[in-house]
């Protein structure tokens, strides 16, 4: 049973793996990964400098999904430079998320990146938890600008994580733009940005920064993102290699979004609840799936999502 996928140089013998943020954020969780049955490490998304992130409580979970405002909490991009050698010894992809709060930021960290053994960089233009900042992915004329500069700065295996969109046109326009960038993948989704969990007991939020407001995953998103890996796959004609992420807890869920254009996918709630043994579980989990379906090759069924 071949449950191998690939995105350019990077071979992911399962194609499961942490989302940014989720037990990425320093070198033991880092290792706890690679070490586990994960496809591939995702470094947390990284500043110029260690950030502890947004005050007081900053997370919850609910069954319909969870929220957070995390703040970008991080070692700071000196920190994962250091021990990029020894996530390597592993023999998996590592990819290193970068998050910025200027383009020149972006700049700085793309080429201090770079002179470094990670096997891809994924930018972050979409993280919705930071006060007072914009997000990126919305802002189409300074995002097509800055992944043109990124670009032109490293040869590197170069991804972008966006933000969930709304219209037909908004993910058409991106589809079209990052191939004639050439972005060699596009990891979609962030959580959706502005989301809020009431107590109506306390009669109070369920997290502090931002006025209780903050990003929400899990399994609530799920159908928001498989609609945009399907649109992703559909206007890049297949082009665009896709990394899905949003609401995946199951080894169906795997397949869904598989079907629907994913090359691979990422864990953020349930792995953040489950723990790395949930590797273990969702890829025996999948080769129980594709062989009651007879598939030997699971990489045989990206964008085969049959249409009613």
């Amino acid at each position: 049973m071949d449950t191998s996928t690939s995105i350019k140089n990077l071979i992911f013998d399962f194609p499961v793996m942490n989302a940014s943020g989720i037990w990425g954020a320093t070198e033991n969780e880092l290792k706890k990964i690679l070490e586990s049955k994960s496809g591939a490490a995702v470094v947390k998304s990284v500043t110029l400098t260690k950030r502890s992130g947004n005050p007081g409580v900053r997370y919850y979970k609910e069954e319909v999904g969870s929220i957070n405002s995390m703040g970008l909490p991080n070692q700071g991009i000196e920190y994962y430079c250091d021990i990029a050698d020894r996530l390597n010894e592993y023999r998996k992809p590592v990819i290193l998320s970068l998050a910025g709060f200027s383009q020149n930021d972006y700049i700085k960290l793309v080429r201090k990146a770079s002179k470094y053994s990670f096997s891809a960089l994924e930018v972050n233009l979409s993280c919705p938890n930071i006060e007072g900042k914009g997000i990126f992915a919305y802002d189409f004329k300074t995002m097509f600008k800055l992944l043109k500069k990124l670009r032109k700065l490293t040869d590197m295996t170069m991804g972008v994580k966006l933000s969930p969109y709304a219209q037909r046109d908004e993910i058409k326009l991106v589809a079209e733009n990052l191939l004639d960038i050439r972005i060699d993948f596009v990891t979609t989704m962030n959580t959706f940005p502005l989301s809020a969990f009431i107590n109506w007991e306390k009669e109070s939020t369920r997290i502090k920064p931002n006025g209780g407001i903050g990003g929400l995953g899990g399994a609530a998103v799920k159908p928001i993102c498989l609609s945009q890996v399907i649109l992703l796959h559909q206007y890049s004609k297949g082009k665009l290699p896709i990394i899905g992420v949003g609401g995946i807890s199951t080894a169906s869920d795997i397949y869904e979004f598989i079907l629907a254009g994913a090359a691979a996918v990422q864990l953020g709630t349930s792995l953040l609840h489950n723990g790395t043994n949930f590797f273990q579980t969702l890829r025996d989990d999948l080769i129980k799936l594709l062989l009651e379906k007879k598939v030997n090759k699971l990489s045989s069924k990206i964008g085969k999502l049959k249409f009613l």
